[in-house]
């Protein structure tokens, strides 16, 4: 439906524009250049994304799912979608911390513990029909949106018609000409000031403008209605000098819900060169949760427009039964001021100055942003529109450069946007729909995994940031949900889902068992661990507090998912020296040749075939995170070295001693479970069990280990494919994982089944289905771009650079500088199909092996800010 849209809007564009045109006697027929700008209006176009075509949303609700369509800009806390219509424009704001409540428990469940030996007991005995004692699954809270504007003009035929996203300084643009003069708007989210502010002047011609502006209702958005938020209530206020629209909403008063007399707000301030402004009453709303007349702002015959734009929340909105007859909102009264001290702080001899407010921004973001430059060999075709290149690479049986490049650049682009307090959700931070799918959560047991896999070596620094203070956040659940689901002390355990607040173990029944898996505090806390590879130790300012990486941040963390593994092992479950799963009740130690069985177990979202419960033992996923966070504790103690780190050493060396080897298949490919007793199943989207070679490193130093997981993506490919295979994730963590095996050929066949699919919409973000068959927006493949590039370009780890390890063969000349190496250094590749040139500044004084792929290599020492050019045959 959504491609249709699109395509009628241009259809009936491309109608009107030839009829006026064959009537105003310009061109005998409509030339596409006349239609369409291109990005020579934008001066040098560099780190632009430009398209041609954009779909309007209607104020009845009319295509309002083609908000995916819209360009985003955001500043980690604070964000926009903006449609691009040239006349009846929207913009959806959006605050990354918006969730909706529900009256769903915030707590994990008491008899969740005592579960525990019935559910190792079924396992042992493979018993697949034990149900979690017929669990029901509750659910987080929900991402929602917060007002959506509506700037309404006459309409006019116009040419010309661009709409761009400029990447280093997070602008989007709408520009067009029509017989006033041409027109351009533009609008950012200001990382000085967290707010969001839109340009608006008059024509080339001086023609003034005109428009009015009002907030739709909520009902006009998708899905809303269907959940929760039909039990809040808002209002949309304007005051009686047009200072500013804004909406103002109480969510439910649900009883137990942190949220039962909260809220928000998003509020627009409205400031104006010349002309007038003037308060109107529209149409009575049509949603029953507004409790206000429904009022808009009339602007008549400005020469400048400027909206300034926040959104927050409240814990103290009132009392629900209030809300309706209230006429003061402390958080209304606090955005405002904030908005207006901007508007001041920006305003020079009576005007406010757009550009003054740009400039401190687009230095925090642009030195972000350009931190990191990737060029690969194309056809000159860089300038093409979106659109263009979309059907470029859709055509190619290639990965085209000119399509990667931008493709890359937007990732770099998304990745920041939502960088600096937080993660990205599913939908990065932005939304036009209520009730979004999976109601853009955070989901650790692959998405946020997959977005942030380029965040370190792809030097968003701001974005590591704000992945640390994420999890931060979430510690003291984790304790308790190790606590009441293992019985653990002084452990961490991480639910597979979190909406940001909480992260509660609540969403587990017996299809999707997230109580039981286990490797998520190791896979977590990789992120954080390759930060401090990448840029060393830092200070991170968390709650008032300056927190020492090392000491305050990594080692207690890394220590408490150690105990997870030490108390989640017990003799009681084992294997024999023949492999066979065991069970003795008061069993105290191991036998020779013994090793731990880990039971319970989940490998997301698969179980061995013939067996329908994901309830199983020994995932190997389990297992490799079990050894990858207990090696990074050693690390750790041994930079840290605080009282007792050789005694925790010996005990976490022991452990890994003990734990289950792998096991490999008839064919040689490393199973899913180490037991004998499981048969692979292949037919699934997530390959969980290559945990070894990413996110972890065990494949570089274990030849039959990356043998078999190279073995294990042929077959998941090959027996998987058209069952369960357009999950762009499965696609995403496909390419890193073939990357980090220095495989080229499976990474550029999981990359190109990416890029040649219908995952991009012309905005160039992304759809969570590589054939868009559920209609979901997701940005795993939009932010997991960076991270799939970078390891392509480069391999690293402490003391390790190792140049282009999975690039395609048809990049045969090209250049990536900025990375960071997982060894506190700087990295600038360029190749070309005879040289390779590597430049590395290191941060540290250290010794570094650097190479390139299949060829030779360099034992390099580097004094602490040296730098030194290697060059290669290739």
């Amino acid at each position: 439906m959504l491609k249709t849209r699109l395509k009628l809007t241009s259809i009936v564009l491309i109608a009107a524009l030839s009829c006026a045109v064959i009537l105003s006697g310009l061109l005998p027929v409509l030339s596409e250049s006349v239609l369409y700008g291109d990005v020579s209006m934008l001066g040098d176009g560099k780190n632009i994304s430009y398209a041609n075509t954009f779909s309007e949303l209607y104020a009845n609700g009319i295509n309002s799912a083609a908000w995916r369509e819209g360009m985003v800009s955001g500043n980690g806390v604070n964000g926009v979608v903006v449609q691009g219509s040239p006349y009846n424009d929207t913009h959806i704001y959006q605050n990354i911390y918006f969730i909706m409540p529900s009256p769903e428990p915030r707590y994990t469940p008491d008899e969740v513990g005592d579960e525990l030996h019935d559910a190792r007991q079924a396992v042992i005995n493979f018993d697949d029909s034990w149900d979690v004692n017929g669990r029901f699954r509750t659910f987080n809270y929900s991402f929602h949106p917060s007002h959506r504007l509506r700037l309404s003009q006459t309409k006019h035929l116009y040419r010309n018609y661009i709409r761009y996203t400029n990447y280093a300084t997070a602008e989007l643009g709408v520009k067009y000409t029509d017989v006033k003069g041409t027109w351009e708007r533009v609008t950012f989210t200001s990382r000085e000031d967290n707010v969001t502010i839109t340009k608006l002047t008059e024509s080339s011609k001086g023609a003034k403008l005109n428009l009015t502006l009002s907030i739709d209702d909520n009902s006009t958005m998708p899905n809303f209605g269907r959940g929760d938020e039909a039990n809040m209530l808002y209002k949309k206020l304007v005051d009686e000098d047009c200072n500013y629209i804004a909406e103002v909403a109480h969510y439910p008063n649900y009883e137990n819900s942190e949220l039962k007399n909260g809220g928000y707000v998003g509020l627009t301030q409205i400031v104006t060169v010349g002309g007038t402004k003037e308060r109107i009453e529209l149409k009575a709303s049509r949603d029953a949760q507004c409790v206000s007349a429904n009022y808009g702002v009339q602007i008549k015959n400005a020469s400048e427009v400027y909206l300034i734009t926040v959104s927050d929340r409240t814990y103290d909105m009132g009392e629900y039964a209030d809300f309706s007859a209230k006429q003061s909102y402390q958080l209304l009264d606090s955005l405002y001021a904030h908005t207006d001290s901007v508007v001041q702080k920006y305003t020079e001899n009576g005007s406010f100055s757009y550009q003054k407010a740009l400039a401190p921004h687009a230095l925090k973001h642009g030195a972000a942003f350009n931190a990191v430059s990737f060029e690969v060999g194309g056809d000159g075709l860089s300038s093409l529109s979106n659109e263009k290149l979309l059907k470029k690479q859709r055509a190619s049986k290639e990965i085209e450069g000119d399509f990667i490049e931008r493709a890359y650049a937007q990732g770099r682009y998304n990745q920041l946007c939502c960088g600096g307090s937080m993660a990205p959700r599913l939908y990065g931070m932005w939304t036009g729909e209520w009730n979004p799918g999976w109601r853009s959560i955070y989901t650790m047991d692959a998405n946020v995994n997959l977005q942030v896999s380029g965040m370190n070596t792809g030097n968003v620094y701001e974005a590591g940031i704000g992945f640390i203070k994420f999890i931060l956040r979430q510690v003291p659940d984790w304790e308790d949900n190790a606590s009441k689901v293992y019985g653990m002390v002084d452990a961490i355990q991480v639910p597979v889902n979190t909406d940001g607040d909480r992260a509660m173990m609540v969403e587990y029944d017996k299809w999707y068992p997230f109580e039981y898996w286990n490797a998520g505090a190791s896979w977590l806390l990789t992120p954080i661990y390759e930060f401090w590879q990448c840029y060393g130790n830092v200070t991170v300012d968390y709650n008032g507090e300056s927190l020492d990486l090392e000491r305050d941040i990594l080692l207690p963390l890394l220590n408490k998912q150690a105990n997870f593994w030490d108390q989640l092992c017990t003799p009681e479950y084992y294997t024999d020296v023949s492999g066979k799963a065991c069970y003795q009740a008061g069993k105290t130690e191991l036998s020779e040749g013994e090793r731990y069985l880990i039971i319970p177990s989940y490998s997301p979202e698969n179980h061995p075939l013939g067996y329908t419960s994901t309830i199983t033992a020994n995932a190997t996923m389990d297992i490799s995170a079990a050894r990858e966070g207990l090696n990074m504790t050693i690390v750790m103690e041994n930079v840290v070295k605080a009282d007792g780190y050789e005694e925790r050493i010996a005990k976490w060396t022991t452990l890994l001693s003990r734990l289950p080897e792998y096991k490999y298949d008839e064919t040689g490919a490393l199973c899913e479970w180490a037991m004998s007793e499981y048969q692979e199943n292949n037919e699934h989207r997530h390959i969980s069990h290559l945990y070894p070679a990413w996110p972890a490193y065990e494949t570089q130093t274990d030849a039959e280990l990356r043998e078999a997981c190279n073995v294990a993506i042929d077959n998941r490919n090959r027996l998987n494919k058209g069952k369960d295979d357009t999950a762009s994730h499965g696609w995403v963590h496909k390419a890193l994982v073939g990357a980090r095996l220095k495989n080229a050929d499976a990474t550029a066949f999981a990359l190109h089944t990416l890029v040649s699919s219908k995952i991009y919409f012309t905005s160039l973000m992304t759809d969570h289905n590589i054939d868009r068959r559920l209609g979901v927006y997701c940005t795993d493949t939009g932010i997991g771009m960076v991270g799939i590039i970078d390891e392509m370009l480069l391999y690293s780890n402490t003391g390790v650079i190792e140049a282009l390890p999975a690039i395609p063969t048809e990049w045969t000349t090209g250049s990536i500088t900025g990375l960071r190496a997982r060894t506190n250094a700087e990295v600038d590749v360029w190749w070309t199909q005879n040289e390779v040139r590597v430049t590395v500044k290191s941060d540290k004084a250290q010794n570094i092996k650097v190479s390139v792929y299949g060829s030779s290599s360099v034992e390099a020492s580097f004094e602490e800010g040296e730098t030194k050019v290697f060059s290669f045959e290739r």
